[in-house]
């Protein structure tokens, strides 16, 4: 080996490979080995939707059941208990028709007082013929409307209704009625004198 091959050979010995490269002579490169470097903190779960769809069908559910109970609530709910109005209503509405059609017993259950005393002594063949001759006079009045209720305290009440001549509904004018609570309920009475 000449000095030269040997200068040649302890300089690429001593010379990094890209010294060599430069210098034109390559050495083989070394290879490095793949490293797995694990990571500091462990990857993040992958998002499970389940709980999306679980949290609509839950919510669908609970506005179906809420429909559910209100239609049946609004189905088996008992009617409220009538008022006092519309009980008094009631009563001008039966003793108007009874007075209209001449039912004789209607208007003894009907009316209470001195009406009531009327009705329940005067024979009924006497109030057939009293009731046919004012038909056929029209001078029964036909009740219209209940326009006013007024319950004075739990037991009286006094009421406007309008009121006209069969014969001429022109001559709709306003009548009041006093009605006194009984056991049987509202029924339409006279004032005590």
């Amino acid at each position: 080996m000449t000095d030269d091959e040997t200068k040649t050979e302890a300089l690429s010995a001593a010379t990094p490979p890209f010294e060599a490269a430069r210098q034109g002579t390559e050495a083989p490169r070394p290879s490095a080995q793949p490293q797995r470097i694990e990571p500091t903190t462990p990857p993040p779960a992958p998002k499970r939707r389940s709980g999306r769809w679980f949290a609509a069908v839950a919510a669908a559910l609970v506005v179906v059941v809420a429909l559910a109970a209100s239609l049946l609530w609004l189905i088996v709910r008992p009617d409220p208990a009538p008022t006092n109005e519309d009980l008094i209503r009631g009563a001008i509405g039966d003793y108007g028709t009874a007075l209209t059609s001449g039912d004789l017993p209607a208007l003894q259950s009907a009316t209470c007082g001195p009406l009531s005393d009327y009705y329940r002594t005067v024979p009924p063949e006497k109030f057939a013929q009293v009731h046919q001759t004012s038909s056929d006079q029209g001078s029964i009045p036909v009740l219209e409307s209940v326009d006013i209720v007024q319950v004075t305290n739990d037991q009286t009440a006094i009421a406007q209704v309008t009121a006209h001549l069969p014969l001429d509904p022109a001559t709709a004018s306003a009548r009041t009625f006093n009605l006194l609570k009984t056991p049987e309920g509202w029924k339409v009475c006279e004032p005590p004198a």
